[in-house]
């Protein structure tokens, strides 16, 4: 596939029309995609699941009000997405993706490639965190929502002992609306066709998330999906210095200092697709909006899929409602546009319904503080951070800088990167996992761009230093390609030494096959007397 550059964004005021090179017969056979095409079957990727929750998890008098509300919001965002951030409407010339076939094609193979391979439907050995997918999934299907557990259906005696009861009700406990349309094609058709649905459902959000990092850098190239699947940090270099050193202590591939980590795009999907794909999606829709006035609900929606992943964007959005794009032409009405009603309507709203449903289990965030309080000597912690800032974020500021460092989205999604290390929750710290996806996803679609231009023929350095920089750029990506390679080896060499597949070693949180998850899905998954929870005493069925 040839790299084909897409056409200039909307300046302020009045659309400008760009002039066009024409295209060479080489670069094949394109289609016109619309803008507002695109916009929306984000939106509409996003926000279905979200009505099916409404509909079928919240009372009628609560859940019918609101999927009216965001009916209208998201027919609001969508006929308002063409308009520049001084409601001029922009072009067609200005906003069309003209996409060769070939790129069509490729992101669709692409995307069913990453589904299948990372796990989602559990048709391949997976490395971890399926059990409870498949088992989300399951009982999405086999309950009634709200899903309410029984401990008296527990049959395993194990499980039954560490409960401690077996008697009493729990209510389901996780962000898991992604399942919603799969698991309402499950009720239907059963339990395959359900896990079919997820399959399909997932490779679909990868294919929009490429169109729509394609649309963020206006241009379509290849490394558009290679960073979508590669993009990590250097985690190839301590895992070298443990192996000579013949380290005993205990790390994992991507975890090799106490509490820190941030997680490859690859291992993401293949523990969190739920919240990664979702997460991507919403970041490249921010990046590629025009205006301002819908962010409340494309960035809001966020929080009803991943709250960790909340308090990574936070500062990404910041950043592009006050960026020179969307600067108006009185002050007055860039405030106006950041306080939209559909802003302000659509962050109240998730936040009243999606927190009190998270709060319904507020034994899931009980183990926190600051990162250093985790550390047997605290001092140790200063350093550490320096090691992990300078593997995972570093590299790829010093690549970026000389093109991005008049950019506030680039520099928010630094600053946060730098900060999130500095907070634990959970015991393998999600908040610093998942809360960083928007900003490394940010720096990928970056990274792509600029990858582009350095493999471009016509950029091609012809000084020393220039190769020189070239060189150290390439070297970062293929040692970033690590822990990508580390899990596919893992994930292919378990399929052809036929290791067991553990995708049922739960089955279902009603009724645990294994006795090793008990704790965990206790813990994580389980809300004790939920009943007293406002969500439950006046929003839930």
């Amino acid at each position: 596939m040839k790299e084909v550059k897409q056409i200039a964004g909307a300046s302020k005021g009045k659309a400008k029309t760009p002039v066009l090179k024409e295209r060479s017969a080489r670069e094949g056979k394109t289609v016109t995609v619309p803008f507002p095409w695109l916009y929306a079957s984000i939106v509409l990727f996003l926000t279905v699941p979200l009505f099916m929750f409404f509909l079928g998890y919240l009372r009628l008098s609560v859940g019918i009000p609101l999927t009216l509300i965001f009916g209208g919001i998201v027919l609001y965002a969508v006929s308002d997405c063409l308009n520049d951030p001084n409601g001029i409407k922009l072009s067609r010339q200005d906003t069309d993706l003209k996409v060769p076939v070939s790129y069509i094609i490729g992101f669709a193979i692409t995307a069913l490639a990453i589904s299948f391979i990372s796990g989602v439907g559990e048709y391949i050995c997976t490395v971890q965190d399926h059990p409870f997918r498949r088992a989300i999934l399951r009982d999405l299907i086999d309950y009634d929502w709200p899903v309410i557990y029984n401990y008296s259906t527990q049959t395993n005696p194990e499980v039954r002992e560490i409960f401690g009861i077996v008697s009493g009700e729990r209510a389901f406990s996780y962000y898991f609306i992604y399942w919603m349309p799969a698991a309402l094609i499950g009720k239907m058709f059963g339990f395959e066709a359900g896990n079919f649905a997820i399959f399909l459902w997932n490779s679909l959000g990868i294919f929009l998330s490429l169109m729509a990092s394609s649309a963020v850098i206006k241009r379509f190239t290849r490394w558009v999906p290679f960073f979508y699947v590669f993009f990590a940090g250097l985690d190839l270099i301590p895992n070298i210095v443990y192996l000579l050193t013949k380290y005993e202590g205990w790390y994992w591939v991507e975890g090799w200092v106490p509490v820190m980590s941030y997680i490859s795009h690859f291992r993401e999907m293949c523990s969190v697709f739920n919240q990664m794909v979702p997460c991507f999606l919403i970041v490249a829709l921010l990046l590629m909006s025009f205006n301002t006035r819908s962010m409340g609900l494309t960035a809001g929606v966020l929080f009803c899929y991943s709250p960790w992943a909340v308090f990574g964007i936070l500062p990404v959005v910041g950043a592009i409602l006050f960026s020179s794009k969307h600067k108006t032409g009185k002050i007055s009405s860039r405030v106006m546009n950041i306080l939209s009603p559909v802003n302000i309507a659509s962050a109240i709203l998730l936040l009243a319904v999606f927190g009190s449903y998270y709060m319904s289990n507020a034994a899931a965030t009980s183990y926190r503080g600051f990162a250093w309080e985790f550390y047997d000597h605290k001092y140790m912690f200063a350093p550490a951070y320096l090691v992990f800032i300078s593997l995972e974020v570093l590299p790829f500021v010093f690549i970026l800088f000389k093109n991005r460092k008049k950019d506030p989205v680039f520099w928010a999604s630094v600053i946060i990167l730098l900060i999130i290390p500095f907070y634990q929750i959970s015991g393998m710290n999600d908040f610093c996992m998942r809360g960083s996806m928007p900003a490394l996803f940010v720096l990928s679609i970056f990274m792509s761009e600029k990858i582009a231009d350095v493999m471009d023929v016509k950029n091609t350095p012809t000084t020393k230093n220039g190769w020189l920089k070239s060189a150290a750029v390439m070297l970062t990506v293929i040692l970033m390609m690590f822990p990508a390679c580390f899990n596919l080896f893992t994930i292919i060499g378990s399929v052809v030494t036929g290791d067991r597949n553990d995708k049922e070693d739960i089955g279902s949180f009603g009724n645990i096959n294994d006795s090793q998850y008990a704790v965990t899905i206790q813990e994580q998954f389980f809300a004790k007397d939920f009943e007293d929870s406002f969500f439950y005493r006046y929003l839930a069925k």
